[in-house]
């Protein structure tokens, strides 16, 4: 009888405890945490504004390339317009208007907004016709980020090249203040021949350095 309740007493389970996180060990995960994302969090910011300059640049840079092509395909003159007058404001492509007495020489704004954009049709001679002459509208830029240009309009004629000619037309697209850096925001350079250039470092723009 002794031998089978030591054996029964050998056989018995035993609960299994689990250890968990202690405090002290928490409060290491966290800090080490709070390290690391303080090291990463420059790195992501400027990555995250280099992806900005070269999303703005290329939005630009669709522009004119829409204008200038809708100039020579329509062989009338075609324009990126800043909104009210501000690059960072945004920007439309219009084309020049057919009026009773002809061509407008340069194109006119409908306005700066995307409705008055999308309502701007070539219907001064044909009263039917659907044609729109806004073909694109870019709002405002976000977080601060700006362009300057060493104009309000760029014009290209029915040949593809500036309205004007003389020594081209320039951009500089800028981060924001915050961080702002000369060196690696971007300029753009439209030839008097209509051809486009890009590339980093806004120091010896005409539009201005970002700085």
């Amino acid at each position: 009888m002794h031998i089978q309740a030591c054996k029964a007493r050998r056989g018995s389970s035993r609960p299994v405890r689990t250890r968990g996180f202690t405090m002290i060990e928490l409060m290491i995960t966290v800090a080490l945490v709070a390290v690391l994302a303080a090291i990463a969090f420059p790195s992501f910011r400027e990555f995250s504004a280099r992806m900005a300059v070269t999303e703005n640049t290329n939005n630009l840079i669709g522009a004119l390339n829409t204008a200038r092509t809708e100039a020579v395909k329509r062989g009338r003159p075609a324009a990126v317009i800043a909104n009210g007058g501000d690059w960072s404001q945004g920007w439309q492509v219009v084309v020049s208007k057919e009026t009773a007495t002809g061509v407008e020489a340069t194109p006119t704004s409908p306005g700066a907004t995307s409705a008055a954009c999308t309502a701007y049709l070539d219907n001064a001679v044909v009263p039917a016709s659907t044609v729109p002459l806004c073909l694109r509208h870019q709002d405002a830029l976000d977080d601060g980020y700006r362009i300057l240009g060493s104009g309000t309009q760029v014009v290209f004629t029915a040949m593809g090249g500036l309205q004007g000619g003389g020594a081209g037309f320039d951009f500089s697209v800028c981060r924001p203040a915050g961080y702002a850096d000369a060196l690696q925001s971007r300029w753009i350079h439209v030839g008097a021949s209509g051809t486009l250039e890009s590339h980093r470092d806004t120091t010896s723009s005409p539009a201005g350095a970002c700085g």
